[in-house]
């Protein structure tokens, strides 16, 4: 019946190691696989900002890329692929499901069959540009031997096999999987498996990969099995000895039993309850013969066999609780403690010390010490570690270090303060290349170290190694998933996690919270100017100061992008919202100096408080956004409070947008012309102006739509069409005999931004044969602030396809005078906000005479646009102002009025 026990143990605890290996194998796989990705990613960003792009061959010199990566290549817009280290043979096709969900911003995960047996060549691929998806894929194929780390695997079998049952890797590459069994790993998340592969019987465990969740990918199945005959070779062992030895004291107590019964029954009768405690599993019991013949030897030979089977199975007992700890525990002072608990014992030793390192800074963390069964800690703060201790625990890689008392101690054994003469078997723990610990066994007695206690040493050592390694990488993961990676400030799980639980406390104490909700304030301009890393810094600068704006017992939360919320708790009196928010807002009104330029950041913000606005997390959450975008419309740096009017106006914008997503197709998009006029007050242009007239509701403002086109995207689709149905317009007045005269049409910044905007221009004109001569394309000043070199030459991309361009409302954006003169412009617009002024305000005429005469210097023609008055126009023209556009000429009509302006050709009356 033990004998069964044993064995069963023996069978679960090599079930048990087989599947938490596979599951550490699969956990550092996904890592190895993220790691890749940055690398990618990191790739990526110095392509971009290298002036010279692709053609910089030095980017691809990185030893480090080159260890990481066999080949690397490039798949742009229109699927032709590029090798940037071998052959663009070698480079694998995408799907177009594929080129979809890397487009959308996923990584993909792309298995290619390879020449080797067994191995799956490994491709990954990102976008180029993660805010521009049709630049391009950056692709890679990983090394397969930094990927797979087959070497690592020890005597234990490896396969690799998706949750369809693909293999990607396989160490048995001529075995085939039983039905029965890829069944099982398909259907189960974990398990264990007693089965025959090939010719051999193995015994294995398996576990599945979540790589769906983080990638492209289909989860993964790792499978680490080991040969029968291998993995139970303790049992074996224990067959062959332990019967034979059994029936052996059976047979010398039967023989003596029957010739000196009387004189031995005594020590017989111990001899056979001590077997039967043995068999019990009791290794730890002895013996106690004093009969100075064959029993007494017979019992000290009992007394050794149990003792060595008592300490190979408190040895196998302590692996196994490692091991079990090694996946299981996410506190490494907990695997200290079991490491100070049992390793004492096994090893014979007077006394144990752990000492934690911190090897990049070259510094002890903590020192853990047992000794007569008691526990102390001896660190309260770091100390420094010379570099010739750390180099004599990192050349013992793999082995022991000995050291007597009166050799010059490290500074780790120094600590322990002992006297006398004492022996050191010191086991230096090693992860990712590092000395990130030490296990040191002390022994009072000056007695050689067994050869076997120190391979048991160095076995328990590297356990513990793994052990370590993994509690640091969950708690890094768990960092990862709850902590933003630039700022450091909890994320959005933390926040939803926190919220719930502060509602729930709310409610029970009859308190409120508030949630505040903000968004940095053309935060945009500065990753279009000085480059994302300075917004990045910009970002960790605010987050810091909204750290310490806020009481202990609040909690800031980076959202995504620049938007940050604010969780305020214990709220008594509703005026502290006013205060805290108040102090939010002055912490971010800064002055912040990134990337050698000063930066001015505001913050518009919208709170929403419990109960009063919502009772969910998700509720407040939403009002408060919506808040904020009203904040951000009442001049933005400021905070507005949610009302359910915000509710209500949202969804009448989500009701229209709907509905606008179909109105080209009902013809409820039309175009109106307001005519342009020289001081003559002859037709000389027009501006295509957009138009809703809704089945239903009428006239729509363009003020209240086009933001939502904007905010929707549609706006690209209605821009497009509108300068398809303006080229066809322009293209009809030779058929009706009309001279043509320019016609402008607005470009929107979301428009303008787009790469294709050159390439949709010119298929547009290419597809209605149009003269461009006669297209004028009208971009706002803003749009022309962005990333200065983009924007120049996308506008003398336009400008070549014999576009005009001119820039509206100019007067009110912030460019410059020596940025204004690199651009390629053909007209100034004045913005109608100072032709209003000019009878008032003084300020305005200076501004008006200003542009006028810059424009003059520039050689641009100059359009006041807004003009309703004489005495606006006689101002105009008295400053050689010679081109007009207003209600003081004409309102914006219908196409057909327009057509009949043009062919009557006369001036009209003011």
């Amino acid at each position: 019946m033990s004998f069964h026990q044993v064995s069963q143990q023996l069978y679960q605890q090599t079930y048990s190691v087989l599947q938490n290996s596979s599951k550490d194998y699969g956990l550092r796989f996904i890592d190895r696989l993220v790691l890749a990705e940055s690398a990618l990613r990191l790739l990526a960003n110095r392509i971009e900002r290298s002036s010279r792009g692709l053609r910089d061959q030095n980017l691809f010199r990185d030893q480090k890329l080159h260890k990481q990566f066999n080949d690397l290549a490039i798949m742009t817009k229109n699927g032709q692929r590029a090798s940037l280290l071998g052959d663009t043979r070698m480079v694998p096709y995408l799907t177009e499901a594929e080129i979809e969900k890397v487009r959308s911003g996923l990584t993909l995960i792309k298995p290619v069959d390879s020449d080797e047996l067994g191995i799956k060549q490994i491709w990954i691929a990102l976008n180029f540009n993660e805010n521009t998806p049709d630049a391009g894929i950056l692709m890679a194929e990983l090394h397969p031997e930094t990927l797979w780390e087959f070497e690592n695997i020890g005597i234990n079998q490896l396969l690799v096999l998706t949750d369809v049952g693909q293999s990607w890797f396989s160490s048995l590459p001529n075995t085939f999987l039983p039905k029965p069994l890829l069944t099982e790993f398909l259907n189960k998340f974990s398990g264990n498996f007693n089965h025959k592969l090939g010719n051999e019987d193995y015994l294995g465990g398996f576990w599945q990969a979540p790589l769906g969740n983080m990638f492209a990918s289909p989860h993964i199945i790792i499978v680490q099995a080991q040969p029968k005959s291998v993995a139970l070779n303790a049992i074996d062992f224990f067959t062959k000895i332990y019967p034979p030895l059994v029936l052996l004291t059976v047979l010398i107590v039967a023989f003596l039993s029957t010739k000196l019964i009387a004189k031995y029954l005594s020590p017989l009768s111990v001899l056979k309850k001590a077997t039967e405690r043995v068999a019990e599993g009791q290794f730890d019991y002895q013996v106690d013969i004093k009969s100075k013949d064959e029993f007494e030897t017979l019992g000290d030979s009992f007394n050794e066999m149990t003792s060595r089977l008592r300490s190979q199975f408190e040895i196998q007992s302590t692996m196994a609780e490692i091991d079990r700890q090694i996946l299981s525990l996410l506190n490494a002072d907990e695997i200290v403690e079991t490491a100070l608990t049992r390793l004492p014992g096994i090893m014979f030793s007077d006394l144990i010390s752990i000492a934690k390192f911190d090897a990049d800074k070259q510094f002890i963390k903590a020192v853990h010490t047992r000794r007569n069964n008691q526990h102390f800690d001896l660190l309260d703060q770091s100390l420094e570690l010379t570099a010739e201790e750390l180099a004599d625990l990192q050349n013992k890689q793999g082995g022991v270090l000995e050291v007597e008392s009166h050799d010059d101690l490290p500074v780790y054994l120094k600590l322990l303060k002992l006297t006398g003469n004492w022996h050191f078997m010191i086991i230096p723990v090693v992860i990712n290349e590092n000395v990130s610990a030490t296990i040191s066994f002390a022994y009072q007695q000056n007695t050689p170290i067994s050869k076997e206690l120190k391979t048991i040493a160095r076995n328990f050592g590297d356990r513990i190694a793994v052990a370590l390694s993994n509690a640091a990488w969950e708690e890094k993961l768990f960092h990862q998933a709850h902590f933003d990676g630039l700022t450091g400030l909890p994320n959005r799980l933390v926040l939803n996690d926190r919220l719930q639980q502060e509602i729930a406390r709310a409610k029970r104490d009859s308190k409120q919270l508030a949630v505040l909700f903000l968004d940095l304030d053309r935060f945009k301009n500065v990753n279009d100017s000085l480059g994302h890393a300075a917004g990045d810094a910009l970002l960790k600068q605010i987050a810091e100061h909204l750290s310490n704006s806020i009481r202990t017992t609040d909690l800031v939360v980076r959202m995504s992008g620049d938007e940050f919320v604010v969780l305020i708790t214990d709220i008594d009196n509703p005026a502290l919202i006013n205060k805290i928010a108040g102090k939010v807002l002055k912490a971010v009104d800064t002055t912040t100096v990134v990337a050698g330029q000063s930066v001015k950041s505001t913050a518009s913000m919208g709170i929403a408080i419990y109960p009063i606005d919502a009772e969910t997390s998700e509720d407040l959450l939403k009002h408060a956004d919506s808040a904020m975008y009203y904040a951000k419309n009442d001049g933005r740096a400021n905070f507005r409070f949610y009302s359910a009017e915000m509710t209500e106006t949202a969804l009448e914008n989500i009701k229209l947008e709907h509905e606008l997503r179909t109105a080209i197709s009902k013809g409820e998009i039309i175009v109106y012309y307001q005519p342009k006029f020289d001081s003559g007050k002859q037709i000389i242009g027009a501006e295509a102006l957009i138009r809703w007239n809704h089945s239903e509701l009428g006239m729509i403002s363009p003020a209240k739509f086009i933001p939502i086109a904007e905010q929707s995207m549609l706006i690209v689709e209605i821009g497009r069409w509108m300068l398809e149905q303006v080229c066809e317009f322009v293209k009809s007045f030779i058929n009706l005999g009309i001279e043509p005269v320019p016609i402008s049409v607005n470009i929107s910044g979301v428009e303008f931004d787009r790469p294709d905007i050159v390439i949709k221009t010119a298929e547009i004109l290419k597809r209605t044969r149009v003269n461009p001569d006669f297209i004028e394309l009208e971009l706002t000043e803003n749009v022309a602030i962005g990333n200065r070199e983009l924007c120049i030459e996308r506008m003398h991309q336009l400008k070549a396809l014999g576009l005009r361009l001119a820039m509206d409302d100019f007067g009110t954006g912030f460019s410059s005078l020596s940025y204004l003169q690199d651009l390629p412009l053909d007209v100034l617009k004045i913005d109608q906000h100072f032709i209003r002024e000019l009878e008032t305000g003084i300020n305005s005429q200076a501004i008006v005479r200003a542009i006028l005469a810059l424009a003059d210097g520039l050689h641009m023609k100059v359009i006041a646009e807004g003009v309703e008055t004489e005495a606006q126009l006689i101002f105009l023209q008295e400053h050689q102002c010679q081109f007009f556009q207003g209600f003081l000429f004409s309102r914006p009509i219908p196409a057909s009025q327009f057509v009949q302006l043009l062919l009557e050709k006369q001036p009209i009356s003011a």
